[in-house]
């Protein structure tokens, strides 16, 4: 009876240790959050420490040939992490259950790391959906001077991904209406400046120049949209990209780039401090600022794989087939 209980635990211990050894090589290598990775590191160690028992017989096991089909297919890494921290959860579950066979202290303990474990996924879960929608090339943003809506339908039928509503003079009644409409039609949606909107919009998050930061705080604008959603901080040096990295911002959109009526009076940045933010900072980089057909490939060849535009589509007559060029572009 013993035996098979120590069984048991032995091979739900190896499952747990498996299960989070491919969560935190999510942390570590795709997500690159430090944090994040030694938090699992310490629950992966805390359980193999309870491995004092090596009596699993691997080869005899009757569950060795057992292989779902649906084990053998991933669709991407949110769905091996669901997979794996499932797998670890569940496992800490039985290790839970049959160690109070042996004694309630294992149980308590089992206890404690399977809601810790409920607490990572929700963490992590939502870490990866950002980093999921942060995987684009072209980010437009439209222009007050133009229709908002129509711009964002062209955009994204011309293959956009992502969208900021920008307009700093339209009553916030207006910007709530543009943004529903806009929803309902971008796969992301970006708030400019106004933080009060984005949930109230179903918005994917929000972007915030460095005079914001002096209203508000990158904490405080996380604990108002909660973890699952995008918060990105224009940028106009190497310090800003670090602080804004460091305090939570998802990504940094250095600019402006190039001169552009957009920014007047603002010195250009350049393609040098481009590639000074870019080998400073882990998050993504969105290059922002004069970028148009003709400097789009220099602003690649810095190894910046994002870039906002407004001008350069929101211009042109056909805006569809100006965004495809834009996004072409970086498949060259």
């Amino acid at each position: 009876m013993k035996f098979n209980i120590y069984r048991i635990i032995d091979v739900n211990l190896n499952r747990a240790t498996e299960g989070l050894r491919v969560v935190e090589e999510i942390c570590r290598f795709v997500l690159e959050d430090k944090k994040l990775t030694l938090e699992v590191k310490k629950l992966r160690g805390n359980l193999r420490m309870g491995r004092k028992l090596s009596i699993r017989h691997a080869l005899s096991d009757v569950g060795r040939g057992l292989y779902p089909e649906k084990e053998g297919k991933r669709r991407g890494i949110e769905d091996i992490f669901r997979a794996n921290i499932k797998r670890a959860q569940e496992a800490v579950r039985c290790l839970e259950e049959f160690s109070k066979l042996i004694g309630p202290a294992p149980g308590r303990k089992f206890k404690q790391i399977r809601f810790k474990l409920y607490d990572l996924e929700k963490r992590i879960a939502a870490r990866l959906g950002r980093y999921q929608k942060l995987d684009f090339d072209l980010y437009i943003v439209t222009d007050p001077m133009r229709d908002h809506v129509k711009a964002a339908r062209d955009a994204v039928a011309g293959g956009a991904k992502i969208i900021q509503l920008r307009d700093k003079n339209a009553p916030k009644g207006q910007i709530v209406k543009w943004a529903r409409q806009i929803r309902r039609i971008a796969p992301i949606l970006i708030i400019n400046d106004y933080v009060d909107i984005v949930n109230k919009v179903g918005a994917d998050g929000v972007h915030l120049g460095q005079e914001d930061l002096k209203k508000t705080s990158i904490a405080k604008v996380r604990s108002v949209l909660g973890e699952d959603k995008i918060i990105g901080i224009s940028v106009q040096n190497v310090p800003q990209a670090l602080k804004a990295e460091k305090l939570g911002a998802d990504y940094v959109a250095p600019g402006p780039m190039f001169a552009t009526p957009g920014k007047p009076g603002l010195k250009p940045l350049g393609l040098i401090m481009l590639r000074k933010i870019m080998k400073k900072v882990k998050i993504p980089v969105v290059a922002i600022g004069g970028i148009n057909e003709s400097n789009i490939y220099n602003v690649r060849k810095t190894g910046c794989r994002r870039a906002a535009v407004i001008r350069a589509v929101l211009e042109k007559k056909n805006m569809r087939g100006a965004a495809r060029k834009l996004i072409n572009s970086f498949a060259d």
